[in-house]
């Protein structure tokens, strides 16, 4: 039921020692330059990856290959764990295959499921929301990794600190961590290696039977009636949903570029007021505002979901 779980968030829609610092090395590009060479390495470079996810309901293990070939990315990630369930990339298209669910399709650049969500990130943009901060070496998956931590520069939203391989540059482990400084979440590579033969991997992408593609968003996303009078500096609305079906759930996904988190619009008040829970990285609240139902789904503090959800205004006929 978690898997499910976390692939439906996705679709709405990753030990530290003293470390001196040059004086003559600008302190945010330093550690920019670092995470530009891991994003570049991640998506133009040929591997493999076993690695593990884990959040505090439980980790589950997952292999991941990944090949590059003229302009076009082809990936399987696949959870080894369980029902077999994987996850194709072939070019802009995305395909889910489970005994869970039925077979589906999305169109994205990206697979994202489990994956650290940072390696897609804009780090300039991020700069105005984080300090980066290097936290020297470690050790992950018998490499020598240098660390990065991004700290909020406010309280609204969580940590996050990467692991990059010093010779590949691909990311060996990321973490979330919330204002306590507790880990809620951990990508953590086991083993990295080169794959030898991607054309291997290539062409069973090619020849893999996509299922239909399902449309998540619609592109209009000027009709909505309803928006959050304050949200945490740096988020922004990226996609509005309307399913259009009576009663009717629209959904606004938000983003900082790091972090995501949807809201939903219930017609039907079938949620108690004042829900709220959280599940490793996502936090769920519902509460009752101007007699809809807000619920409120993502990768922030309860806290700030909750000033969030109590400040939705409405207005014209939603109201």
């Amino acid at each position: 039921m978690f898997q499910k779980f976390s692939h439906i968030i996705s679709l709405l829609l990753i030990s530290v020692f003293s470390f001196n610092v040059s004086a003559e090395t600008n302190p945010i590009e330093q550690p920019i330059t670092s995470l530009v060479h891991m994003q570049n390495a991640f998506q133009q470079q040929n591997y493999s990856m076993a690695f593990t996810y884990g959040e505090e309901s439980g980790n589950y293990a997952l292999n991941y290959r990944h090949a590059f070939d003229q302009q076009d990315h082809y990936a399987q990630l696949l959870y080894l764990d369980g029902p077999r369930t994987e996850i194709w990339q072939k070019g802009n298209t995305i395909s889910y295959f489970s005994a869970n669910y039925a077979p589906f399709s999305i169109r994205s650049n990206n697979i994202i499921d489990s994956l650290p969500n940072i390696v897609y990130s804009d780090f300039q943009q991020l700069s105005q929301y984080y300090d980066f901060i290097p936290f020297g070496k470690d050790r992950v998956a018998n490499r020598i990794a240098n660390v990065i931590k991004l700290m909020p520069k406010d309280e609204f939203r969580y940590s996050y600190a990467i692991w990059i391989d010093e010779q590949t540059y691909l990311p060996l482990r990321g973490e979330v961590l919330d204002r306590n400084g507790n880990t809620i979440s951990q990508f953590k590579v086991i083993t990295l290696d080169t794959l030898t033969n991607p054309q291997a991997l290539i062409a069973a992408a090619k020849q893999l039977r996509q299922p239909p593609v399902v449309s998540i968003y619609s592109p209009n996303t000027t009709d909505y009636k309803w928006q959050p009078s304050w949200l945490p500096k740096g988020f922004k609305l990226v996609k509005f949903n309307s399913d259009g079906l009576s009663p009717s759930i629209e959904t606004q996904l938000y983003s900082d570029g790091l972090f995501t988190f949807s809201l939903y619009l219930l017609e039907q008040n079938d949620m108690p007021i004042n829900e709220a829970w959280r599940q490793g990285i996502d936090t769920l609240y519902a509460e009752v505002v101007n007699g809809k139902t807000i619920v409120l789904v993502g990768q922030i503090p309860l806290t700030t979901a909750r000033r969030i959800v109590q400040d939705v205004k409405f207005t014209g006929g939603t109201q």
